[in-house]
């Protein structure tokens, strides 16, 4: 049995590949930081059959971090497979972007996925290998107006992915990037009215040639074949899951 921990897994692509990677076997470790929510991902993954462990994490701090490996190693016997998908969004004109806005959002989005790679490694290296998966975005190569940060730490988890591959390769471990555009997650739909975020949906899925709006789902899936031996020669990369919207020149005119 492969064990998977799975950051940022309390709702949105966290849970979803929970449930997609326990539907394939796995035990999943689901670490968030809302710490009832991600008792429910659990609870859903056992309704289904499948072995979970919850725990309250904050992947900014590498104590919480170095407890939730101990506790996969513990419980489950080991890491096979890690997905970086702790993730903020922080929306403000850089100048407006304060240094703690800044520290908290790269503290998430990059450093997080840095501690949970530091310590999964070499849990990963006396199993035989393993896959790691970061979540990053479309904004990582083509972003908005008043998304600097936010932007920046996905072009970082780029860079990280693609170090991170050269340094773990001899351990037989992958390091691979997905990089979706919008996602129907309680992410996108954070606007202070319903109408706003319906407003939003509609934008998104009107930017996609084939008019669609990713669902979490749709990178679960990606998920699932990344860290199959399907993908064996897959290292190294960021995979861009878009529903076609970067193909249009004309996608900077979605509002952010």
């Amino acid at each position: 049995m492969k064990v998977a921990v799975i950051t940022g897994a309390a709702r949105g692509i966290g849970r979803a590949t929970a449930l997609r990677l326990a539907k394939e076997g796995c035990a999943v470790v689901l670490g968030d930081i809302l710490s009832e929510q991600v008792k429910e991902t659990a609870k859903l993954v056992e309704e289904h059959g499948g072995k979970a462990l919850a725990l309250s994490v904050d992947v900014r701090d590498e104590n919480q971090v170095k407890v939730m490996f101990e506790r996969a190693v513990s419980e489950f016997g080991g890491v096979d497979i890690l997905v970086n998908n702790a993730g903020v969004v922080w929306r403000s004109h850089i100048i407006d972007t304060s240094s703690e806005d800044f520290d908290f959002v790269v503290g998430v989005n990059l450093k997080g996925a840095f501690l949970c790679i530091k310590h999964a490694a070499p849990i990963m290296r006396e199993r035989g290998g393993g896959v790691i998966v970061n979540i990053s975005s479309l904004h990582a190569f083509s972003t908005l107006p008043n998304l600097a940060v936010y932007a920046a730490s996905k072009a970082g988890l780029v860079g990280l992915t693609r170090a991170a591959a050269l340094d773990l390769g001899a351990w037989n471990i992958r390091v691979v990037a997905i990089c979706p555009a919008a996602v129907d997650t309680p992410m996108l739909r954070d606007k202070p009215t319903e109408e706003e975020n319906l407003a939003a949906v509609n934008r998104w899925r009107k930017a996609s040639p084939i008019g669609l709006l990713l669902e979490p789902e749709d990178v679960a899936n990606l998920v699932a074949w990344l860290v199959s031996d399907e993908a064996r020669g897959l290292t190294g990369i960021a995979i861009v899951l878009d529903a076609g919207v970067s193909a249009d020149l004309q996608v900077r005119k979605i509002p952010v």
